[in-house]
């Protein structure tokens, strides 16, 4: 369904913003080393105990009183390929506020704990080669290398317990039977006959295979992912999640991808619909060539006193603020207000990040998986929140 051409207004503009995000260069949201910051552990017998917590921009924003509670341990099964000599130093926990209302994936290392979660993707690479560094896992062969990439995807994406579940194989029931592929149009992905391949550049090895999203769960689909591992940690994530992703206005015949280094956003679903306290809505959903992609709703109401009423409500689920000011139109004048969140997804209680703008009647949200997509489809970069 096609949106009526009523609804045009700022939330266009941000559609168009979304547009321009098309041609924004690469952003990395954890390029530096990681900073610790002490983060108090309360443990389900009442013990409590001081950890350095890392990395230090995310638990500043998750855990801004300086607590969090662990649940039971969720480490990896040591499985005969699974990367032993980092389980053996590490233990998975479930971490979460002490209002609990939300959990991300820690891992302890004696006095450290390592925060991990697919909405802070950008931040995950630095903080995987600081958890390699602090248990001296530098991998010395390529089964190794494979190892800590699978280590990897389990403690950032896919929070699973058999490290031996995440690669998908040509000869899986899920690719067969042809479930989705992110990005792929028959089961037959191209290279999967291959997955995992290694390939050893003089002591740095790059990593490529097929992965399943979440493994036992066929809708999520499988994912084209390639891993720089190091000497030093991983010094580079690079996901080639949709390797046929094609924005629609493309027009050719030949197999198009995304410029390199860049995340290219589509739209790929519009509608109207009106909810339960009378807005009238605009639905958009934007696909992105590296996997997290973005869910778009603006909502028209006929007083500020319902647009209000929905912004106070977002805020006042919200995890945490990221940032907060004025909302521009295209001539640079302000509207409104905006605010950048951190959400939560009641039922799982999973993360997700938010845009929402609020104007005279209406309120725009702007919702992705990734915090760094989310930044990048607006060619926005993260305030710096750390001191």
């Amino acid at each position: 369904m096609q949106s009526r051409p009523e609804n045009m207004g700022v939330g266009q503009k941000l559609a168009m913003a979304l547009l321009a995000g098309i041609l924004c260069g690469p952003w990395a949201l954890g390029s530096e080393e990681p900073g610790s910051v002490p983060l108090k552990i309360h443990r389900s017998d009442g013990r409590v105990a001081p950890y350095r917590a890392y990395p230090e921009n995310v638990v500043k924003l998750l855990f801004p009183k300086g607590d969090a509670l662990i649940g039971a341990d969720e480490s990896p099964e040591k499985s005969p390929t699974a990367p032993i000599s980092i389980l053996r130093k590490i233990q998975v926990v479930e971490v979460s506020d002490t209002d609990q209302r939300f959990n991300v994936t820690g891992v302890i290392v004696g006095d450290q704990l390592f925060i991990f979660d697919g909405v802070f993707a950008d931040n995950d690479p630095a903080t995987m080669s600081q958890l390699m560094r602090a248990t001296a896992s530098s991998p010395r062969g390529k089964e190794e290398a494979l190892d800590v990439a699978k280590l990897y995807l389990a403690l950032s994406h896919c929070r699973i317990a058999d490290l031996d579940q995440i690669v998908a194989y040509k000869g899986d029931d899920s690719v067969e039977a042809g479930y989705p592929q992110h990005g792929q149009e028959t089961p037959d992905l191209r290279g999967v006959a291959h997955s995992p391949e290694v390939v050893d550049e003089r002591g740095t090895y790059i990593v490529d295979f097929y992965a399943h999203d979440a493994p036992g769960d066929p809708t999520k689909g499988v994912s084209h992912w390639r891993i720089v591992v190091g000497p030093n940690g991983l010094e580079a994530r690079l996901s080639a999640h949709h390797d046929q992703f094609r924005p629609f206005y493309v027009r050719t015949d030949k197999q198009w991808t995304p410029p390199p280094g860049k995340v290219i956003f589509a739209q790929e679903i519009m509608g109207d619909g009106f909810t339960e306290d009378g807005a009238r809505t605009d639905l958009q959903s934007w696909g992105s060539s590296d996997g997290p992609g973005l869910s778009r709703v603006h909502y028209y109401y006929k007083s500020h006193e319902s647009a209000e009423k929905r912004m106070q409500d977002y805020l006042n689920k919200a995890v945490a603020i990221v940032e907060t000011r004025p909302w521009l139109d295209s001539q640079g004048k302000s509207v409104g207000t905006e605010t950048i969140l951190i959400g939560t997804n009641d039922a799982k209680k999973s993360l997700y990040a938010s845009f929402v703008g609020e104007d005279a009647t209406t309120v725009l949200e702007v919702s992705c998986s990734s915090l760094g997509n989310l930044l990048r489809s607006m060619d926005r970069e993260l305030p710096d929140w750390r001191h």
